[in-house]
């Protein structure tokens, strides 16, 4: 009886011992998934705050690029060194990682395989503001002009968002006969007020009576709501010359004579318009002009509707760090203080940061 006891005995001890050592293999494997995850966690803070650091380095590297180029210019294009320089931003390595600080341009291609196209090409560098339409204060035929030609709405259709536009931001609560008022807003599902009020960000459009999520987007590289209101003539888009009044032909000319011998736009072949009041003068010189195209320019120019020169700027600097997954964008608009040399000088009139996953 006693060998069988011990036996017995021994067999109990060796299934305990394999329960615990299973338990403890168990309770292991928690800990180490536990701490895997914080470990994980800890490591995406310490790349998020790296990352941001150094996408921060980006925005001061255009900031100086910005002010050493502003001090002494009198005009403001693309073949400058703050709109377009690979060298100063692309890929520049700092500590870990890399920034890149760019914008996607649709200009105009007179190429011999592509003529009168209009391609989008990144650019290394920032984006002029004021050649874009700011939707505080252009009038309301340029709005309509810019939704019929930018999308596939009708000109009715197109009038109406324009309307709907002014009603949100001017101060009264009267409505234009194709516009929306409180009284419209008051009735959705679920209802806001009509701001009356300048806009703060080109997103808030998407409150207005009319604006879908695809009209938005289509119109979105177009549009801001920063800078004096004035198109540079330098730096417009194709669809904003057209959208302030001027005909395809004319729209076709400007841009071509931008674009210098090489037919091809931001480089050191470009041609500049050096002031509002030249514009007919210089581009007569070299595609000839007819007496209503000459007529369209100088109305634009003595309502004060164009500009040569820029002071606010939109910088989007992206940065990662290695191999690593994720990166840091921040997006500011500068507005630059002319009168004062030091990069640092000027107002941020807007600041964003997200990760991009």
């Amino acid at each position: 009886m006693y060998p069988v006891m011990k036996a017995k005995k021994q067999g109990s001890i060796l299934v305990l011992t394999l329960w615990t050592l299973g338990l403890l293999s168990v309770f292991a494997v928690y800990l180490g998934v536990g701490l895997r995850q914080r470990l994980e966690f800890l490591d995406r803070l310490e790349t998020r705050n790296k990352s941001y650091h150094i996408a921060h380095a980006g925005v001061k590297q255009a900031l100086s690029v910005i002010g050493n180029f502003q001090k002494d210019s009198a005009f403001t294009c693309l073949r400058d060194t703050w709109s377009n320089n690979e060298g100063a931003f692309s890929e520049v390595a700092l500590g870990q990682g890399a920034f890149t600080v760019g914008y996607t341009y649709r200009m105009g291609d007179f190429s011999d395989q592509a003529p009168d196209a209009e391609t989008e090409r990144l650019m290394y560098g920032a984006a002029d503001v004021e050649g874009k339409l700011n939707i505080n204060t252009a009038p309301r035929k340029e709005l309509s002009r810019l939704f019929e030609l930018a999308t596939s709405l009708d000109s009715y259709a197109a009038d109406g968002i324009a309307s709907c536009i002014i009603d949100w931001r001017d101060n009264d609560s009267l409505s234009l006969p194709n516009g929306a008022e409180d009284k419209y807003y008051r009735g959705l599902r679920y209802p806001y007020e009509c701001k009356d009020a300048a806009f703060q960000s080109i997103e808030e459009l998407q409150y207005v009576k009319g604006m879908s999520a695809e009209v938005f987007l289509k119109i979105k590289p177009y549009i801001t709501v920063y800078g004096s209101g004035k198109l540079n003539i330098n730096t417009a888009y194709r669809m904003t010359l057209r959208a302030v009044g001027i005909g395809e032909k004319l729209t076709e000319k400007i841009l071509r004579y931008r674009c210098g011998e090489d037919k091809t736009e931001a480089n050191a072949d470009d041609r500049v318009f050096t002031a509002p009041g030249s514009i007919v003068a210089q581009l007569s010189q070299v595609y000839p002009l007819s007496a209503a195209e000459v007529a369209q320019l100088s109305n634009l120019v003595s309502a004060g509707r164009f500009s040569v020169f820029s002071d606010t700027f939109l910088i989007q600097s992206t940065a990662g760090v290695g191999r690593k997954k994720g990166k840091c964008r921040i997006e500011c608009v500068l507005k630059k203080d002319l009168d004062v040399d030091s990069e640092k000088a000027g107002i941020i009139l807007s600041w964003r940061m997200h990760y991009i996953i």
